[in-house]
């Protein structure tokens, strides 16, 4: 089951899922085209790491 929390980097609701796209996006895992959101890289790195819910 998918969980919903506030994102520190998009200042909104985000699925737990999006979280875990976002990280590998950032991580350059996976392709940007993947996120609904544009994001900043080098923010999301700062960011996600503080994170108290980066999936990993």
């Amino acid at each position: 089951m998918e969980e919903k929390f506030e994102c520190p980097l998009l200042n909104k609701i985000i699925y737990d899922t999006d979280c875990y796209d976002i990280n590998m996006v950032a991580g350059g895992f996976i392709k940007e085209e993947i996120l609904e959101d544009k994001i900043d890289k080098e923010k999301a790195l700062e960011v996600c790491s503080k994170c108290k819910y980066k999936p990993f």
